[in-house]
């Protein structure tokens, strides 16, 4: 007898939180050791499976982190993608709400990237999309190739985790200081490149 389509919905559903909560408590731990030093069976009890559910869902260690780079990478994919072309108030409140979400968890990988492959390709995907979205966002304000050579990359730096960090962890500001601070500094620059908003 054929499964009823109501009973395979819900199994796919049941799955993929399973998976959900095991990629959340990977990151969990990643945030606070290395990857390295992280077990599955730690992985395991923080999401409430067995060991076997998380090979069952992703065949390895390296499989599940695999997912992980994934899962961020569409996730942040499609919010940026949302953002319009010249919106620098909708591109600010990104950066806001994708930092505050993850940005730790960037810094940390940041820091580990050295250890191990795919965690570095995974890490310089993100740069090359970080760049590509700064130099498609902000493309009305630097109308000359030279403007978007020269101006480009700095755009790109003050719109960096990095700056987040700095700010928001380092000299503690608040999410109003920092949102206020980073307008001011993309400003600065495309006045000096000549554009206006």
């Amino acid at each position: 007898m054929p499964k009823r389509p109501y009973r395979g919905t819900t199994q796919a559903e049941v799955a993929a939180l399973s998976r959900r909560r095991i990629i959340d408590a990977a990151l969990e731990l990643y945030i606070t050791s290395w990857m390295d030093e992280v077990t599955l069976q730690q992985i395991a009890e923080r999401a409430g499976v067995t060991v076997q559910t998380v090979l069952r869902h992703f065949g390895s260690k390296s499989g599940l982190e695999d997912a992980i780079w994934a899962s961020i990478v569409a996730d942040t994919n499609r919010d940026r993608i949302e953002v319009a072309t010249g919106d620098i108030p909708g591109a600010v409140e990104y950066l806001i709400q994708h930092y505050e979400s993850i940005g730790d968890y960037n810094i940390r990988f940041l820091s580990q990237e050295q250890r191990y492959p795919s965690l570095q390709t995974f890490m310089e995907a993100g740069r090359t999309f970080h760049r590509q979205w700064v130099g498609r966002v902000f493309a009305p304000y630097l109308p000359t190739e030279q403007a978007r050579e020269r101006f480009v990359p700095q755009l790109v730096a003050v719109c960096d985790v990095y700056v987040w960090k700095l700010l928001r962890r380092d000299m503690g500001m608040t999410v109003d200081q920092y949102r206020d601070r980073l307008l001011d500094m993309i400003d600065a620059i495309i006045t000096h490149s000549g554009g206006s908003r």
